[in-house]
């Protein structure tokens, strides 16, 4: 069983992007990632009262498998997680946002490491602070 990153937020049946915490008052039968388009398995989590979103293996887009930063998250990003988990088993991870630029594209964008147009974070860079 493979396990990936939490989402917090995704896109409803209606298309509209919704938080984990707004689906869980106003629930949709299904829901996709906003970055892939894979559908994702809805955690409601009543008794922690901190919903989330999931990636599962088999309803992965090919996009999703190769190129979403839930599914594939950076190695530096993955190795730092696992030595934070030695030292506090129970943490949660933040998900860093950052300024990027596309070498396929051009476009500049903020957040995760993916750009909309391409369809895929290999050819971005982070910007460095000006």
């Amino acid at each position: 069983m493979t396990i990936y990153a939490k989402s917090f937020i995704a896109l409803d049946g209606n298309q509209r992007l919704t938080g984990a915490v707004t689906a869980q008052l106003h629930p949709y039968d299904r829901y996709t990632c906003h970055l892939c388009g894979s559908a994702l398995v809805f955690h409601p989590e009543w008794g922690t009262n901190l919903p989330w979103f999931e990636h599962t293996w088999e309803d992965l887009t090919e996009n999703g498998r190769h190129h979403c930063p839930y599914v594939r998250p950076e190695p530096k990003e993955a190795r730092r997680i696992r030595m934070l988990r030695r030292y506090v088993p129970e943490v949660l991870p933040l998900v860093c946002r950052a300024e990027w630029n596309c070498c396929g594209c051009g476009s500049d964008y903020h957040g995760e490491r993916y750009c909309q147009n391409c369809r895929t974070g290999d050819h971005s860079t982070e910007r460095c602070a000006e």
